[in-house]
C-alpha cells in the first residue's frame, strides 16, 4: 500500500466530506434544500485531488487495504460506494503528517485565507495537509474555518517555505463555537 495514495485518500475523505456536511446543515433563511445541494455538489465538483495518475484498481485496492485496516468503512452497493473515514483514520492521518503536538481547542472560530500562485503548487497541497491535520475544515475554495489556535511550529513552518505572504489568519471575535467543548 503506497504511503502517499494512503494520505491523499484520507486528505480527500477528511477535506471533502466535510465541506458538502457544512453545506448540508448550513442552509441560508429562504434558500431551498434543492439549491443547497446543488451548492454541496459544485463544491464536491472542486475537489482538488486529482487521482488520475493512479488506475482505478490501485485506487480500489487501496480503498479495500484501508478498510481492513479500519481507516475507512464502505456504504452502498459495489458500483455506488460511499467510503467513509473512520477515527481511526483520523488518527493515522495525523500521525502520518504532523511532527509537532497541536495547541488545545479555545473554541474561538479563525479563519485562514490564503492566495499562494499556482506556480507554488506544492506548497498550496502541503498546507492543506497541515491544515487538516489542525482540524481545520474547507469552507470555500481556499478559505478553511476552525476552533484552535495554528502551532507555532506550523508558522516557523510557513516563513521558511516562504508563503507567509500569502496567508492570512482571521479570528473571530465574540463568536464562539460549541465544538471547542469536546
Amino acid at each position: 500500500m503506497k504511503h502517499s495514495l494512503v494520505t491523499e485518500l484520507l486528505a480527500h475523505l477528511l477535506q471533502c466530506s466535510f465541506s458538502g456536511m457544512v453545506g448540508a446543515l448550513v442552509v441560508p433563511y429562504g434558500q431551498s434544500f434543492g439549491r443547497s445541494l446543488r451548492e454541496i455538489e459544485r463544491h464536491t465538483q472542486a475537489c482538488t485531488h486529482d487521482f488520475s495518475m493512479h488506475s482505478r484498481r490501485v485506487v480500489s485496492a487501496t480503498f479495500s487495504k484501508m478498510k481492513q485496516r479500519g481507516l475507512v468503512i464502505a456504504h452502498g452497493p459495489k458500483k455506488k460506494t460511499v467510503w467513509r473515514i473512520t477515527a481511526r483514520g483520523k488518527q493515522h492521518f495525523k500521525q502520518m503528517n504532523i511532527d509537532h503536538s497541536l495547541p488545545p481547542k479555545d473554541g474561538k472560530i479563525r479563519l485562514v485565507i490564503y492566495d499562494i500562485p499556482q506556480k507554488m503548487n506544492t506548497h498550496r497541497v502541503w498546507l492543506r495537509t497541515r491544515l487538516l491535520v489542525c482540524e481545520y475544515a474547507l469552507l470555500q475554495k481556499s478559505v478553511w474555518i476552525g476552533i484552535r489556535p495554528l502551532p507555532k511550529e506550523l508558522r516557523n513552518e510557513l516563513k521558511e517555505r516562504g508563503i507567509l505572504s500569502y496567508i492570512h489568519v482571521v479570528g473571530l471575535e465574540g463568536l464562539r463555537s460549541d465544538l471547542g467543548s469536546e
